[in-house]
C-alpha cells in the first residue's frame, strides 16, 4: 500500500506539472496574440494620423518653397551660363560650319539695349591698353565693331570730328531705346552733340572725374558709317 501511495502522489505531482505546463504556454501565446494586436492597432492608428497629416505637410512645403527655390536658381544659373554658353556655342558652330564648308556669312540684327549691354559685357576690348600710334581710339572702335558683327549685332562706326582732332567710337541702333553711341576705350553710354564738347557728352562714372583734353575737343561733324 505504502508504495502504491508513493506511486500515485508522483503521478499526481506528474498531473499538475503537466497542468501548469499547459496553462504557461496557453498564458504565453495569449500574450502574444494580445501584443500582436496591440502591435497591428498602432500601426494601424499611425498610419492613419500619420497619412493625411504628412500629405498635407509635404504639398504645402512643396507649393511653397518649389517656386521659390526654382525661381532662385533659374536666375542664378541664367546669368552664370549664358555669356559662357553662347560663347562657346558660337564659336564652335562657326568652326564646324567653316569645316564642312557651309556658308558662314552672319545676318546682322539691331539688339535690344539688354543685348547690347550683354554684349558688351562680354567683349574684351576696353580692356586693352591704349598706345600711342600702335592701338588708338579707332582701333578700339573698328574692333568692337567687328566683334558685334560676328556675333550677328548691327554695329557702326562713328568718326567725330573736332576743329583740328578726330575721334572714333561705336553705334548700335537698338530696337527698344534708339541709337546708343558707346566709346569703346571704356564701354561708357556717350551723347555727343555738335557743338559740345566731347568730353562733357560721356555719361559720369562713379567716383571718376572727366578731364578736359589739351586741345579744342568741340564737335564739329559727326559721322556714322554703317
Amino acid at each position: 500500500m505504502g508504495i502504491l501511495k508513493r506511486i500515485g502522489a508522483v503521478i499526481g505531482i506528474l498531473i499538475e506539472c503537466f497542468i501548469l505546463l499547459f496553462f504557461a504556454v496557453y498564458l504565453g501565446e495569449t500574450i502574444s496574440t494580445f501584443n500582436e494586436k496591440i502591435a497591428a492597432a498602432y500601426n494601424s492608428s499611425y498610419q492613419k494620423a500619420y497619412d493625411p497629416i504628412y500629405h498635407t505637410r509635404y504639398q504645402e512645403g512643396y507649393d511653397e518653397q518649389y517656386g521659390i527655390g526654382y525661381n532662385e536658381q533659374h536666375d542664378v544659373a541664367y546669368e552664370e551660363h549664358y555669356n559662357s554658353g553662347y560663347d562657346e556655342g558660337y564659336q564652335s558652330g562657326l568652326e564646324i560650319g567653316h569645316e564642312q564648308g557651309l556658308a558662314t556669312r552672319v545676318v546682322l540684327c539691331n539688339p535690344t539695349y539688354k543685348e547690347l549691354k550683354k554684349f558688351l559685357a562680354r567683349d574684351k576690348t576696353d580692356y586693352e591698353p591704349y598706345l600711342e600710334g600702335e592701338y588708338v581710339c579707332t582701333d578700339f572702335a573698328a574692333e568692337v565693331n567687328n566683334n558685334a558683327e560676328l556675333e550677328g549685332i548691327r554695329a557702326a562706326f562713328v568718326a567725330i570730328n573736332f576743329p583740328e582732332e578726330r575721334h572714333a567710337i561705336v553705334a548700335f541702333e537698338t530696337i527698344d531705346k534708339g541709337i546708343i553711341f558707346i566709346e569703346p576705350q571704356s564701354d561708357v553710354v556717350a551723347k555727343p552733340t555738335i557743338g559740345k564738347e566731347y568730353w562733357r557728352c560721356r555719361e559720369p562714372i562713379p567716383d571718376y572725374h572727366y578731364e578736359k583734353p589739351s586741345y579744342d575737343d568741340t564737335i564739329v561733324e559727326i559721322q556714322i558709317i554703317w
